[in-house]
């Protein structure tokens, strides 16, 4: 696409997120919290799965997709991909192509912690992040998965109101930096005593992708099978 399209493209793209950051500082969302569904954060335990979520926060994150897409390829694999606003509208062609094979969630649009912010805020990162993926790849997104995995019961009201499943990855006794350049700790994190039913979430870093065939076949070992939400969770 020549430089000058890119140009008028994105600041389209622009515009209709300006107007409709404005539009939803009107929206109301003090509803009934008490029918307020919690996050999923497992799925079934008796199976032989285990949900993948990737997170890409930054644009430069999307150079390490087209090896992982590879190892999910050769493990016939399928996961869960979440873009920021700015990660997804600097990588238009492999987000369609993630649109056509794989599953993509919603991970608000500017990667900001939503659990000490107030509701209109909230509203705003959800409803954008939904319309600049869907307006970017004309796709319907079921899940969503709060930034940082920091939320307040605004979050999960207004993610609900809009349609979405809200996700977060089990809780397991494992942390991790993901500053490190150390793809063993990346390993390590990713197949700590990992179980059916389990929602691992890797950044896409250069570190995830130098391990993550073998995260994959740690779990084959285990009979586990690497799956995306929607077929993981019961999902609408």
């Amino acid at each position: 696409m020549p430089k000058h399209r890119i140009v008028i493209t994105n600041t389209i793209i622009c515009s209709v997120l300006l107007i409709l950051g404005l539009l939803v500082n009107t929206i109301n969302i003090d509803k009934t919290y008490l029918t307020v569904a919690a996050p999923l954060s497992y799925g079934d335990r008796n199976g032989q799965q285990v949900g993948l979520m990737f997170i890409i926060d930054d644009p430069h994150m999307a150079e390490n997709i087209p090896e992982v897409l590879d190892t999910l390829s050769r493990f016939e694999a399928s996961a869960t991909f979440f873009f920021t606003g700015t990660a997804a509208i600097n990588n238009l062609e492999i987000l369609q192509t993630l649109a056509d094979n794989y599953e993509l969630g919603n991970y608000g649009f500017s990667n900001q912690s939503l659990n000490s912010a107030d509701k209109n805020f909230i509203a705003e990162e959800i409803r954008l992040g939904d319309a600049l993926i869907s307006s970017l790849v004309h796709k319907p997104m079921k899940v969503f998965t709060p930034p940082t995995g920091a939320f307040n019961k605004h979050t999960l009201a207004m993610a609900q109101s809009l349609g979405y499943t809200t996700v977060l990855p089990t809780a397991r006794n494992a942390v991790i930096d993901w500053d490190t350049a150390d793809s063993n700790l990346v390993l390590s994190y990713a197949t700590y005593q990992v179980k059916a039913g389990d929602i691992i979430a890797l950044k896409m870093t250069t570190a995830t992708r130098q391990c993550f065939a073998q995260v994959a076949a740690e779990y084959l070992s285990h009979d586990l099978k690497i799956t995306s939400l929607e077929r993981l969770l019961p999902v609408s």
